[in-house]
């Protein structure tokens, strides 16, 4: 009798968090999502920067053909920085804001929301009014852009396609 109660309530338990993770999936609070990523951008900011420094480095040190660089194309190092932090690539951009030679984009693989929010990006873009702490840009469909201070801003894609 003890087995069967302990059954009901572990099987009750189960239906229940499975009605909770699909509620989440089909009606997420996306704004939830959005300062969760900005917080957790926080949280990881010297380290996003160090990986700044050694993208930075890496670049200038080499010619580099394209644009876009995967983990197998970097050093160890910058490799596992952003294993470390959920990124499977990134692409730069040459640009000549406030002393800074690139903007970069890094591609979340992992983490970061990403399973709600379907696309993430962490754009380290110097002197930018969208990097601004609190700005949020909505296009009226599914992108939103979130300012995270420090020339850092989130890109995210919530459309499923």
């Amino acid at each position: 009798m003890k087995i069967q109660r302990i059954s009901s309530i572990f099987f009750i338990a189960i239906i229940l968090i499975l009605i909770w993770k699909s509620y989440d999936f089909f009606n997420p609070n996306f704004e939830n999502k959005f300062k969760q990523n900005v917080k957790e951008l926080d949280d990881n900011r010297n380290e996003l920067n160090q990986m700044i420094r050694l993208a930075t480095n890496e670049i200038s040190n080499q010619r580099i053909p394209n644009k876009e660089m995967d983990l197998d194309d970097v050093s160890e190092e910058l490799r596992v920085k952003m294993e470390d932090l959920g990124f499977t690539s990134f692409r730069f951009e040459e640009v000549n804001n406030c002393g800074q030679k690139f903007r970069f984009f890094f591609n979340v693989g992992e983490g970061w929301n990403q399973d709600n929010l379907n696309h993430v990006e962490l754009i380290y873009s110097p002197c930018d009014k969208e990097t601004e702490n609190g700005f949020h840009s909505f296009d009226g469909n599914h992108i939103d852009i979130l300012g995270a201070g420090g020339n850092w801003k989130i890109l995210s894609d919530t459309d499923f396609i």
